[in-house]
């Protein structure tokens, strides 16, 4: 199973910890909002794209600039929208959605960035 999601940055905010930024990305219907480390991933700016991937396959993963092995760790309801969190080693990725995607807390799941 892969979800995968072609995206526009809407917003770079560098955060308190050193050489850490959140991207909040734009990909269609769905919001995709990601943690990252300035040196595992390239400095993303306001307006390029991005393909973000959540699959529970490595190989898949293997595939992107960027791969992290993370895990599920809620997923809640809150109106119309789903909102799932996955953990990669204490950065988040949270996905805003209008369907659930099948995912389930402590799952193990895969997540790759790739510059468009």
């Amino acid at each position: 199973m892969i979800q995968k999601y072609d995206c526009q940055v809407g917003e770079v905010e560098r955060l308190r910890y050193p050489g850490v930024y959140r991207v909040r990305l734009q990909c269609g219907d769905v919001s995709i909002d990601i943690e990252l480390h300035e040196k595992v991933m390239p400095d993303l700016r306001k307006g390029s794209n991005v393909v973000i991937a959540v699959t529970k396959s490595k190989e898949e993963c293997l595939q992107h600039y960027f791969c992290g092995k993370g895990s599920v760790v809620s997923n809640r309801s809150i109106g119309e929208t789903y909102r799932t969190v996955i953990s990669i080693g204490g950065f988040l990725l949270v996905l805003k959605t209008k369907q659930q995607l099948g995912f389930k807390p402590l799952d193990e799941v895969y997540v790759g960035a790739s510059p468009a």
